[in-house]
C-alpha cells in the first residue's frame, strides 16, 4: 500500500425516475478534514449524513461535495408551504395585538419571512428512495477520488523516494570531507596558538584540554548518524503507506534541525556548502509532503 495524497476527484452520473444525477467530489490538500456542500435544498437535511459518509472514506483534505438534479433546478423548488407554521403565526400575532394593542396588518412578506416556511419536499416515499440512491452514487463517486488520490500518492512516494535517497548521498559527502575537516582544524589551531604565543612557553596539557573542548563543539558525528536515522524512519513511513502525511511532518522538522546544527558546527566552507543543499532538498520534499493525507 502507497502512501495517500490529498488530491482527488470523483464524478458519478446516474439517473432515477427520469431525472439526472450527478455527483462531483473534489479533494485538494489541508490540514484537517475540512467538507464543503452544495446540495438541492430539497435534500439539504441529508448533509450531515453526506458528511459522516466521507468521513469515513477520507483522512485529511478539504473536500467539497456537488450534487445536480436534472438541469439543476430540481430539488430547488419548493413544492409546498408549512401550513402549521403559518397558521400558529398568524395566531400568535394576532394574539399580540391583540394583547398589546399593537396595529398594524399581517403581510404575505411578514409569512415568507418566516424560517423554512416554503418547502422543498413533501416527504413521499419518492423521498427515501432518492435519499439511497443519492448515498449509493456518492460512494461511486468517493471510489473515483479513493482510486485518484492513491495514484497520486503513488507517484509521490516514488519523488520522495528519490529525494530521500539524494539526502544519504549529501551526507555520504560530508562524511568523506569531515576527517580532513578535523585535520585541517588541527594545522590552523596550532599555528594560531604559536602565533599567540610566540616567545611565551605553551602548556601542552592545557593546550590538549581546549583541543579536546573544541573537537566536541566541531564534531557532527551525532548530526550524520541521527540524520540517517530520519532518513530511515522516512523511507520506512513511505513504504508503509497510507495516511503518513502528519508523520512525514514531523520527521522533515527533525531533519532540517540536524542540517541547521551541522551548517553551524562545521566550520569548513565545502560542508557547509552541503548543508545548504540539504536544506534546499528538505524544503522540497516539505512541500511535496504537504500533499500526504
Amino acid at each position: 500500500m502507497s502512501i495517500i495524497s490529498m488530491t482527488g476527484f470523483g464524478k458519478s452520473e446516474s439517473t432515477l425516475n427520469g431525472v439526472s444525477c450527478v455527483i462531483e467530489v473534489r479533494s485538494v490538500n489541508s490540514r484537517f478534514l475540512e467538507i464543503s456542500s452544495k446540495i438541492p435544498k430539497n435534500f439539504a437535511y441529508l448533509e450531515n449524513d453526506f458528511k459522516a459518509q466521507i468521513k469515513d472514506k477520507l483522512v485529511r483534505g478539504s473536500v467539497n461535495i456537488s450534487i445536480t438534479l436534472g438541469a439543476g433546478n430540481a430539488g430547488n423548488i419548493p413544492v409546498c408551504y408549512n401550513e402549521a407554521a403559518v397558521s400558529k403565526f398568524v395566531e400568535i400575532t394576532k394574539a399580540m395585538q391583540k394583547k398589546y394593542g399593537i396595529a398594524g396588518d399581517i403581510k404575505l412578506e411578514h409569512v415568507l419571512a418566516i424560517p423554512e416556511v416554503l418547502q422543498f419536499t413533501d416527504g413521499n416515499e419518492d423521498n427515501e428512495v432518492w435519499e439511497k440512491h443519492l448515498k449509493t452514487e456518492l460512494d461511486k463517486a468517493l471510489d473515483g477520488v479513493i482510486a485518484m488520490r492513491e495514484k497520486e500518492g503513488a507517484n509521490l512516494a516514488v519523488d520522495l523516494t528519490r529525494r530521500v535517497i539524494h539526502l544519504n548521498e549529501v551526507i555520504d559527502k560530508v562524511e568523506v570531507l569531515d576527517p580532513q575537516r578535523i585535520e585541517t582544524w588541527k594545522v590552523k589551531f596550532r599555528e594560531r596558538i604559536n602565533t599567540l604565543m610566540k616567545d611565551s612557553e605553551i602548556d601542552e596539557v592545557r593546550l590538549l584540554q581546549e583541543a579536546c573542548i573544541m573537537a566536541d563543539k566541531l564534531d557532527i558525528h551525532e548530526e550524520i548518524t541521527r540524520f540517517r536515522s530520519h532518513n530511515k524512519l522516512f523511507l520506512d513511513a513511505l513504504a508503509k503507506g497510507g495516511a503518513q502525511g502528519k508523520n512525514l511532518g514531523f520527521i522533515l522538522q527533525e531533519m532540517g534541525r540536524e542540517a541547521n546544527t551541522l551548517g553551524t558546527k562545521c566550520q569548513n566552507a565545502d560542508i557547509a556548502a552541503l548543508a545548504i543543499e540539504l536544506k534546499n532538498e528538505i524544503e522540497c520534499i516539505r512541500e511535496q509532503s504537504m500533499n500526504v493525507a
